[in-house]
């Protein structure tokens, strides 16, 4: 995490890594916390499904910041920034396992990618963009997007991005129904 207080910059997430068993709620409310140099108590964290309003899957969120959230593995990644921000996290060996270029590559891709990498980055893009996996892989390019790679646990890949604001609209980090 930010050794400097505060949140990241524009464009900058701020990363954690925790146990799978930590209950994500609470591991983004404590990185948020954690950040904004308040108690843990006072930032509320949950999920909320853009397509049924359910809380108990869906979109990341907490207040006072744009979060994300990735479990593979033993762990589990929070990142925290200023705008839209996307994190994953992949094991490779799951990703080999059922690698399907056909529904994963966009055309422009370059040649060669790893298979993995590819899946985080674009996984990691369309969670910054709130649509996660209802929207095909295939029509996003990676050469569109600044898609950084994270020092991730042996065996894993992952990747975070993080969405500029664009201008005139209002950033907000906690849906409306939540605020």
């Amino acid at each position: 995490m930010s050794s400097s207080g505060g949140l990241p910059g524009d464009g900058v997430a701020d990363i954690a890594w925790h146990p799978r068993t930590r209950d994500a709620d609470e591991a983004l409310a404590r990185h948020v916390a954690a950040l904004l140099g308040v108690d843990a108590g006072s930032v509320r964290a949950g999920r909320l499904c853009p397509r049924c309003g359910s809380d108990a899957h869906g979109r990341p969120w907490a207040t006072g910041a744009h979060v994300s959230l990735s479990r593979a593995g033993d762990h589990l990644v929070t990142a925290v920034a200023t705008s839209p921000v996307g994190v994953d996290i992949e094991v490779v060996a799951d990703v080999e396992a059922r690698w399907d270029p056909g529904l994963v590559l966009h055309p422009d891709d370059p040649p060669g990618v790893e298979a993995t990498w590819a899946w985080a980055a674009k996984e990691a893009i369309l969670k910054a963009r709130g649509t996660g996996l209802d929207v095909a892989m295939t029509s996003v390019r990676l050469a569109d997007h600044d898609v950084r790679e994270l020092d991730a646990p042996v065996g894993s890949v992952a990747a975070v991005v993080v969405l500029p604001v664009r201008p005139g609209v209002r950033a907000s980090a906690a849906p409306a129904a939540r605020r």
